[in-house]
């Protein structure tokens, strides 16, 4: 079985670096509302390429997937959005045995590293809409 490469692209690893900072300037508002998205679906998909996703999605893994699923859907990642909305869903069945914290962040993690979305790749984009308002705009 081949090894799945772990780990983010440069552009997102910047997008991350960049918004963490202003995010962290100590200035209120610091975000716009298309800014703080990104940088859900980036801290989210930064920590599900790092092997950290359960530790990320604590200490309510069920407020952080619905959060991420607005993120993934924000940035076009319909894939990895589908995968994050069955993982939240897993938290709310009330019927049947209900799988364990751990094994529905096992089961995305590995769901997560075969999704056909390129998500640094949509990362890239949003971004550069959120850089040009014009574009930004028209996206909405």
């Amino acid at each position: 079985m081949a090894e799945t490469w772990r780990g983010i692209y440069p552009i997102t690893s910047f997008v991350l670096e960049a918004l963490g900072r202003k995010r962290d300037s100590g200035r209120e508002n610091a975000l716009s509302e298309p800014e703080k998205l990104l940088l859900q679906a980036v801290e989210f998909w930064a920590a599900a390429a790092h092997g950290t996703l359960e530790t990320y999605l604590k200490p309510d893994p069920a407020a952080k997937l619905l959060g991420a699923l607005h993120a993934f859907e924000g940035i076009g990642a319909v894939r990895v959005a589908s995968l994050v909305r069955v993982a939240a869903e897993s938290f709310g069945k009330r019927d049947g045995p209900r799988a364990s914290t751990a094994a529905v962040i096992a089961q995305l993690d590995e769901r997560l590293a075969r999704t056909d979305d390129n998500v640094d790749d949509l990362i890239a984009r949003y971004a550069g809409r959120i850089d040009d308002p014009a574009a930004h705009a028209v996206a909405l």
